[in-house]
């Protein structure tokens, strides 16, 4: 929930009437990015900005009359960090071509594009639209191969493009200077709503299998560290803990399940190894990261049907 909040407005009306475009090219380009602008199809262009720089996101809203702008791979070279913009449109019509994806947008259209194709736009009638903008890299986490060739168009009507729509619209009605939120969250349940039409594909499976076992080799050495949580779990592998959470779905286990695991598992085998036996229980427990050796022995219990001290003394009758 850490983090500056920037909020932004700027108008076409407080520029003189001849250099109301350039400004608004200007506008545009700090906005969303670098673009090669049309001439304008307006003698006296207007256009207004409002929106909010929040930690990770940003929330935009945008009102002109008619333009057009291209995105060439030139373009594409200049950007300083790949982007996905969800655009809901209010009214007005607007065309655009994002690949090989086209689609005219009208009132209630979600079209969903990222800065890294070439891409054009014209906005065929006054265009007021509402766009949240997050790191591409969360879509790429859902869907590692193929994001690109998720459908971009959402047409009203459509659930998918009502959730959504009024997703992005309830997030610009939100002042989170006086409600500040874990803004990692929010960009989840956008991705989340965005793909969860969406198949699994098995490469996408396989790729989330090796990911988790990934994760998990990270997570073998922090075990024994007392102040270990998902938080530091999360941000050791550089993923979000609703990713973290959703590696771990496929499983039989929760992250945090697994951590307790892995750790009576290190418990066992010392109380087990007679080698071990100067040791207390205490100790054992305490050096797998547990922090109370109460909380410890129940757990063992419920695990494996016998107390720390029934196990070792089991295991040594057999030695």
């Amino acid at each position: 929930m850490k983090g500056s909040i920037d909020q932004v407005s700027w108008s076409t009306c407080d520029f003189p009437s001849r250099e109301r475009y350039d400004a608004w090219v200007d506008a545009l380009n700090q906005t969303y990015g670098s673009w090669t602008a049309d001439f304008p199809n307006v003698t006296d262009f207007g256009a207004r900005v409002r929106g909010s720089r929040l930690p990770g996101l940003s929330l935009v809203e945008c009102q002109c009359d008619p333009c057009g702008a291209t995105r060439s791979r030139a373009d594409i070279s200049a950007i300083e960090s790949e982007q996905l913009t969800i655009q809901l449109v209010l009214s007005g019509k607007e065309y655009m071509k994002l690949g090989n994806q086209e689609a005219m947008l009208s009132r209630g259209d979600v079209f969903v594009w990222d800065n890294t194709q070439p891409m054009q736009f014209s906005v065929i009638e006054p265009l007021h639209k509402m766009s949240l903008v997050v790191p591409l890299d969360r879509l790429k986490n859902w869907v590692p191969s193929g994001w690109r060739d998720l459908p971009r168009h959402l047409k009203s009507g459509e659930p998918n493009a009502a959730l959504l729509g009024n997703y992005v619209r309830s997030l610009t009605e939100i002042d989170f200077s006086k409600n500040p939120m874990r803004y990692n969250a929010l960009i989840e349940a956008a991705i989340a709503i965005l793909v969860a039409p969406i198949a699994q594909r098995e490469s996408d499976q396989s790729h989330r299998l090796a990911q988790l076992e990934t994760v998990k080799a990270k997570i073998e050495p922090m075990l024994r560290d007392p102040d270990l949580d998902l938080e530091m779990i999360a941000a050791r592998n550089c993923i979000s803990l609703r990713y973290l959470h959703w590696l771990f779905e496929g499983g039989d286990t929760t992250p945090w399940r697994y951590v307790v695991q892995k750790r009576l598992e290190g418990c066992m085998r010392d109380l087990q190894n007679p080698e071990q036996r100067h040791r207390s229980v205490t100790d054992i427990a305490f050096s797998w990261g547990f922090s109370n050796s109460a909380h410890f022995g129940r757990k063992l219990k419920a695990a494996y049907g016998l107390s720390p001290t029934e196990l070792r003394r089991a295991a040594y009758s057999v030695n």
